[in-house]
């Protein structure tokens, strides 16, 4: 600081309170909700599975309905033309004797019964084959469903609501001692201050910044990955109204309390929050932090992605 009579040392720690213990328990809670809709999504799934089934079923049944009464009718056609040609042979055989004009006229009949007959064969041989080309499902890449787009489209909606993102809020203690040395440096003319500060520091993710690269659609496991920014710490929050303030300890021959120039005031903040920065920007609440992220993303996009296909998850990755 300004004054070489004045030393400050700040150091930030960590500490429990309601919102981390409200944050913890909403934690648990994402994590159930998480669980249950990989649940839902295989239970519905199965069911469209199932749906498909009968629908292949009733499709075979009625399929071989039609062969059936195809095959009656192809029958009852040949049975048709047997009869005529059995009429024509046993009216030239009541004749008593045949004659060339009326064997003539019998082998035309018959011609003409046969190619009846081919022509039904033939026509039937031809209706089977191209309701056997119909009904033959075209194979394709991917399973029939939401299209990429559909999901990328319902995501970058939602994403753009969401600009900041707050993720988790972590609070702080920052004991701070402030020391003021006497005459010589002599212990006996110091004095000796124990301030605690505390703060909030919170983390936050830009979700804005997601666009339809950071968006894959498995097709075939029904799943999303959304790729976002990692967890950062967005701004420190003091809170002054809650600063304790010990009682001066004093050497011998020091006498009154400790009392800060304006400039020595402002050092002492800017030691505070870089105690505070410092401790908050460490990587096992950075860590913390996206692992907050993961979940509080996951909370807003599942139920986005579960509107457009129940068979649906939603997987959140970080994009570095």
């Amino acid at each position: 600081m300004s004054d070489n009579n004045i030393k400050v040392e700040s150091r930030a720690e960590v500490i429990e309170s309601q919102k981390t213990r409200e944050q913890a328990k909403d934690a648990d809670a994402i994590k159930k909700k998480k669980q249950q809709a990989a649940e839902d999504a295989e239970k519905a799934r199965e069911e469209a599975e199932a749906e498909k089934r009968e629908q292949e079923e009733a499709a075979r049944k009625a399929k071989e309905e039609e062969e059936k009464l195809a095959a009656q009718k192809e029958a009852q056609s040949e049975q048709i033309a047997a009869l005529a040609a059995g009429a024509t042979a046993a009216a030239l055989k009541n004749t008593g004797k045949i004659r060339w004009s009326d064997f003539l006229k019998g082998a035309l009949i018959g011609l003409l019964c046969g190619m009846l007959i081919t022509y039904f064969i033939l026509d039937r041989m031809y209706q089977n084959m191209m309701n056997a080309q119909t009904d033959t499902p075209v194979e394709t890449e991917e399973p029939s469903g939401p299209s990429s787009v559909e999901f990328e489209e319902a995501v970058l909606e939602a994403a753009s609501e969401h600009s900041e993102l707050i993720v988790m809020e972590q609070p702080l203690s920052i004991p701070t001692t402030i020391t003021k040395s006497g005459l010589g440096n002599l212990a006996i003319f110091s004095k000796v201050k124990d301030v605690t500060y505390y703060g909030t520091g919170v983390y936050t993710v830009d979700l804005s910044k997601i666009d339809a690269k950071h968006i894959r659609t498995d097709l075939f496991n029904r799943t999303v990955s959304i790729l976002i920014p990692h967890a950062v710490l967005q701004y420190v929050n003091p809170d002054l109204s809650r600063t304790e303030f010990q009682d001066t300890e004093k050497g011998w021959l020091a006498f009154g309390d400790i009392k800060l120039s304006a400039e020595e005031s402002n050092e002492l903040e800017k030691s505070v929050m870089s105690a505070m920065e410092e401790r908050l920007n460490r990587d096992d609440l950075l860590i913390q932090a996206d692992e907050f992220a993961v979940l509080k993303t996951w909370e807003i996009f599942q139920p986005i992605i579960a509107s457009v296909s129940p068979e649906y998850t939603v997987e959140m990755e970080f994009s570095e």
